[in-house]
């Protein structure tokens, strides 16, 4: 398994430039984070979120490369509060919210040609962990003002696998063919060590703020269901 693991982790740094040209895939799914080990232990509840794939296949080969990048919400804290303290006829919504930002390349392994086509991923890349405050329109939820409370990076690196199910060709306006699959993954991604803020951990005391910040690695096991175009 590791010598596996450092193969595709290989390919997924130095495959990229042999795959220009070649066919191009974009995907969209929708994912839920799941935190691993110690980071459960901290944050106490999973996430969910999207996930952006844009990937080119190499033909007459199973080896593609791409980029993912994903976004997750584990925490979220809200309430009400007097826009002015001289005009308490008008309020707004105070919005706390934790985050996950992951990006990675990949490097894929993929039966092609079939209507059921498995896949295996290694995937090198990082974590970007942030707390993040809005003032809402009480109304419409236009952000008023926002700022970011606290954020770090960790660098992570995962393997992961799949299923993409042909649903369908098309042609777009200038003839050119679409091949739309149904995608369910999933991946493990093993995430360096990082401070974060976890649900209910960013404070007002009396007007200052306090930041009851955790340390852990940030493992991750993602699960993921969306769809691919292909062209």
């Amino acid at each position: 398994m590791k010598k596996m693991l450092l193969l595709l982790l290989f390919l997924t740094a130095f495959g990229l430039p042999v795959a220009i040209a070649q066919d191009f895939s974009f995907g969209l799914t929708l994912d839920g984070g799941f935190p691993q080990g110690n980071f459960k232990r901290n944050v106490e509840s999973n996430g969910i979120g999207l996930e952006g794939m844009a990937a080119y296949s190499v033909k007459n080969s199973p080896l593609t490369v791409g980029l993912n990048l994903g976004f997750y919400n584990y925490g979220n804290q809200s309430r009400k509060e007097f826009f002015n303290p001289n005009i308490p006829e008008v309020r707004v919504g105070v919005r706390t919210t934790n985050n996950i930002f992951t990006g990675h390349f990949f490097t894929r392994l993929e039966a092609k040609e079939r209507i059921v086509r498995p896949y295996v991923d290694a995937l090198v890349g990082l974590n970007y962990l942030f707390t993040e405050s809005k003032v809402e329109d009480d109304s419409d939820f236009d952000t008023i003002a926002s700022t970011t409370n606290f954020d770090d990076t960790a660098f992570s690196y995962g393997l992961g696998g799949g299923l993409k199910f042909k649903v369908a060709d098309s042609y777009d306006d200038l003839g050119q063919k679409l091949t739309w699959f149904i995608d369910l993954k999933a991946r493990y991604l093993f995430g360096g060590e990082a401070d974060y803020l976890k649900e209910g951990a960013l404070r007002n005391n009396n007007g200052t703020l306090v930041y009851d910040t955790s340390r852990s690695s940030t493992d991750l096991f993602t699960v993921g269901l969306g769809f691919i175009v292909a062209f």
